[in-house]
């Protein structure tokens, strides 16, 4: 060991402890994002292109974590991918097992006895760095320096770690001889610190320099092992929150492979894993180069672990694809949903079997965009006095809906009129044309009221006192109209109907005095917050949405007349 603490500082120990973890953690980031860099953009490339099978996945996500020495990045940039729809889930798994082999390679790197020249790693890649221009060479040093600084890192935790068991021996002795006698300690222990750490190659790293002092048991040591494979699954977690389904049932499918691992090796622990490594410590204490209690047993440990674990679920990848599917169920999303919706009401079959009972499906499509009409307007009068950044998203997404009720509804009233109609029921199809054009139009009106009050908040305007009142009171009175429009082609009500031709009249008259009243006080000086003929065109928009609720009112009154008729 070359470095050694300056005094019996148990405060120095535990720097030395904090800060080599800090230099390993940093040498080994380094090291394999300059190798990533060195490799260009023909990672991403090679990843997408060859993982069409389980086999192919495990052999390009093994390569790719040894080259960039972390499963844990393999795994979060697969499940990138999968975010972006670049690859499906079965590609995933593949890879995800790929990277727990691949991982193996630090620690043996780890086991190799070359930290008395990590030193020279660190000033060799120095030198390429700063005094070599070339961008192959300064990334070919990176990869150097941190070559070195992991393994510089690594001796500085070694020295507070020698400190601290030798200072505090009995208690660190009966700390080792629990997870011995609880090997389920040891696997909380190891799946804590490497959640936290976010590297079970650290935890390893620290795990292989205790072992090697003798001081903890193949009993204790190797359930901490397993545990360190339980906590690298965090990052997957972390990478797959905010993202699809699919992404969530990678990281599901990630935490079940090392989970179904560290059962089976547990179960495996007393009688079988530990006697194996028992004989393979012992074999490599006979050999120079290792000796006694070996870093390289826990590296090999390693191995053992994820080979084992990857050759026998290799044969259930479709059964971890069904339990994740399970875990994580598929969640529409709002278009999907109401896509799904139309898919079943506007059943082109009808058309030729029942055009009465296709109708009856129409009003309910109508009822449901009648709906979305009446949120969206409501968004839009909320929005026009607060300021709400997600109303302008939401807006867009119900702007959307409305549009794809009005295609697929307008698309199935077409094929109902090519049909052999009643004609009555050829009057009602030109209504219901008519109609969900007025909703879409109310849609495009509501669009532009949102746009007016967004360049308003982005201009950071002041409405006048005066200008709200009138406006609340128009909004007020056209939400009614909206509302009862809605009602009334909903419940085929005359009632909410006859409300909205009532109420038409009035807002009309509200446009023409709301307008007066805006050029008196931009006269006056009293108004400053937009230029009248801005405010003329949203009371326009205002009563123009008036005019389209009084024009589906006019259909269900015309409707129930016809029927009252017959």
């Amino acid at each position: 060991m070359i470095y050694a603490l300056s005094s019996s500082n148990l405060w120095e120990s535990f720097l030395f402890v904090f800060g080599g973890l800090g230099i390993f953690l940093y040498g080994i980031n380094l090291m394999g994002d300059s190798l990533k860099d060195l490799a260009g953009n023909k990672l991403k490339i090679i990843i997408e292109k060859s993982t069409n099978t389980p086999l192919k996945g495990i052999l390009v996500g093994a390569g790719l974590t040894a080259i960039i020495q972390s499963s844990s990045g393999t795994t979060a940039l697969t499940v990138g991918l999968v975010r972006a729809g670049l690859m499906t889930l079965p590609q995933a798994i593949g890879i995800i097992m790929g990277a727990n082999i691949g991982t193996t390679v630090t620690s043996f790197i780890i086991g190799l006895k070359i930290q008395e020249f990590s030193l020279v790693f660190v000033g060799i890649g120095a030198i390429l760095i700063f005094f070599i221009n070339k961008r192959f060479i300064k990334d070919l040093g990176k990869v150097i320096l941190g070559f070195g600084l992991l393994f510089f890192g690594l001796q500085l935790m070694e020295s507070g770690l020698d400190y601290i068991i030798v200072t505090y021996e009995e208690q660190v002795n009966a700390l080792f001889a629990t997870f011995s006698k609880l090997p389920i300690v040891g696997v909380v222990v190891g799946t804590v610190v490497t959640a936290i750490v976010q590297s079970s190659s650290a935890t390893i790293g620290i795990l292989q320099s205790l072992f090697n002092t003798g001081k903890i048991e193949l009993l204790g040591a190797l359930p901490i092992l397993i545990g360190c494979n339980i906590g690298t699954t965090v990052t997957a977690i972390i990478a797959s929150i905010g993202g699809g389904v699919e992404a969530k049932r990678t990281a599901v499918v990630h935490a079940m492979f090392n989970i179904i691992g560290a059962v089976i090796f547990m179960i495996l622990l007393r009688w079988a894993f530990v006697p194996l490594m028992t004989v393979i410590n012992d074999w490599l204490g006979t050999m120079d180069a290792f000796g006694p209690n070996s870093k390289m047993t826990i590296a090999i440990a390693h191995m053992i672990f994820n080979f084992t674990t990857t050759f026998i679920l290799f044969f259930f990848v479709k059964q971890m694809v069904f339990v994740a599917c399970k875990i994580v169920k598929d969640k529409l999303s709002v278009e999907e949903e109401e896509k799904k919706m139309l898919d079943e009401l506007l059943d082109y079959t009808l058309i030729e079997k029942s055009s009465s009972l296709a109708l009856k499906f129409i009003d309910n499509c109508m009822a449901h965009m009648g709906s979305i009409v009446n949120e969206y307007f409501t968004l839009a009068r909320n929005y026009a006095f607060e300021n709400n950044e997600d109303s302008v998203e939401k807006a867009e997404k119900l702007e959307d809906s409305i549009d794809l009720f009005d295609k697929r509804i307008h698309d199935y009233l077409i094929n109902l009129t090519l049909s052999n109609l009643h004609p009555n029921e050829t009057h009602l199809v030109s209504k219901y044309l008519d109609t969900i054009k007025d909703y879409e139009r109310i849609g495009d009106h509501c669009s532009n009221i949102m746009g007016f009050f967004k360049d308003r908040y982005e201009r950071k305007l002041e409405l006048s006192l005066d200008s709200i009142q009138d406006l609340e009171q128009m909004f007020e009175t056209v939400n009614l109209m909206v509302e009862n429009s809605v009602k009334s082609i909903t419940e085929w009500n005359n009632e909410a109907a006859l409300v909205v031709e009532e109420t038409e009249s009035k807002v009309d008259s509200m446009q023409e005095v709301f307008h007066e009243r805006h050029n008196h006080r931009m006269s006056s000086g009293a108004c400053s917050y937009m230029n009248s003929d801005y405010y003329v065109e949203l009371l326009s928009n205002l009563e123009r949405i008036g005019d389209h609720c009084k024009n589906v009112a006019d259909t269900v009154l015309s409707k129930n007349r016809a029927t009252q008729v017959e």
